[in-house]
């Protein structure tokens, strides 16, 4: 027997219930009504067959009806309130916020029971690329609305969600010896220059480095503030090493952005994190310095400086818990994949490198 076709999204509601429609924007179908006591309801079915969806308007609709009958019933609330309620808590990113809103958009208002992993499996479909890999679905989707699911169980709300991570390849994690950065700058163009060498040296994310202001630099004290990060809290009174220092100083301006293009203008903001601001120029310094036999990753971008300065810093200080506090990271797992990038040996040509030292040259004046 043919399935009953869904009811059209243009049929005036009934007064009182739920039924099923078809979404105009994607053709699915969707649980919508009103409940009386209980308000709008609006949710996509989880199911594409229009009889089952009708089974599932109808217990729905039944499980909220004995909710306003027998008191409220764990996990009959609409997600939007759960939402609400999570904004309202604390301050959020906007990273968080836009994650939130892409959600809300595709599953409407459903009751926080019905959210399970069945709920992430249709997300990822609806609003995912195919081939989209496991660590951006667990970032998207998983982390926002879990982190939502508990702040409701924590009202008493609902239960504790349950969802299974994506499994995530660990990629290799990229980075370059000192000798290997002193190529790289060499052979990069003079503006960009101090640009390298400041992440290099001090971790910085390369939105840190371009939102950063004159105001936010004390070269005497050898500090540096960051305001704007990635987990939204500051990062204050960040050691400049000599090396960095010292390139900043030659920098011929003392007001506004610190860092400018090759036209002297500030750098605009291009998704952030990714280096995409000299994306071009980095690719022309690594591939002139691997020409200059610098043997560097030729898929290193710009991020992976800062990758490069946590490895540097383990070698030197053989310190988790402060590599995380000096770096910003939210966990010490953030940071153990960096323990054992660097080759033990290395530690005086780190040193050298972020201090502007020779090394070979003072060994001698000190022997002298």
């Amino acid at each position: 027997m043919p399935a009953k076709p869904a009811r059209q999204s243009n049929r005036r509601p009934r007064q009182h219930g739920l039924y099923v429609t078809i979404r105009p924007d994607t053709g699915a179908l969707q649980i919508t009504g009103y409940i009386k006591g209980y308000g709008r309801v609006r949710q996509n079915a989880s199911t594409a067959d229009a009889r089952l969806a009708d089974e599932e308007a109808k217990a729905l609709e039944l499980q909220l009806l004995r909710g306003q009958w027998h008191g409220e019933r764990r996990g009959v609330r609409p997600l939007s309130d759960a939402v609400t309620s999570y904004l309202k808590a604390d301050e959020r990113n906007e990273r968080t916020k836009s994650f939130l809103m892409r959600i809300a958009r595709a599953l409407g208002d459903p009751p926080l029971a019905s959210i399970n992993q069945q709920t992430i499996n249709q997300l990822r479909d609806v609003v995912m690329r195919p081939g989209v890999k496991g660590s951006s679905v667990s970032r998207t989707l998983i982390a926002p609305l879990r982190a939502v699911l508990i702040h409701a169980n924590a009202q008493g709300w609902c239960d504790v969600p349950k969802f299974v991570m994506p499994k995530q390849t660990q990629g290799r994690t990229k980075f370059v010896r000192p000798d290997q950065m002193e190529l790289l700058i060499a052979a990069a163009a003079r503006h960009l220059q101090p640009v390298l060498t400041f992440l290099v040296t001090t971790g910085a994310r390369m939105s840190e480095a371009i939102e950063l202001d004159w105001n936010d630099v004390d070269l005497q004290a050898k500090r540096v503030n960051f305001w704007k990060t990635k987990s939204d809290k500051p990062r204050l009174d960040v050691e400049l090493p000599m090396r960095a220092v010292l390139a900043l100083a030659a920098l011929p301006h003392r007001q506004g952005a610190v860092f400018l293009t090759d036209r002297g203008l500030p750098y605009a903001d291009k998704g952030r994190n990714g280096g995409g601001q000299i994306k071009v120029g980095f690719q022309g310094a690594l591939d002139r310095a691997n020409e200059n036999g610098a043997g560097i990753d030729p898929d290193l971008t710009p991020h992976d400086l800062r990758h490069t300065w946590a490895s540097w810093h383990y070698a030197v200080h053989k310190d988790l818990l402060l590599l995380k506090s000096d770096g910003g990271w939210s966990s010490v797992l953030l940071v153990e994949r960096y323990a054992h990038l660097m080759k033990s040996g290395q530690q005086e040509a780190i040193e050298a490198f972020r201090y502007g030292l020779d090394t070979g040259r003072d060994r001698n004046r000190a022997n002298g």
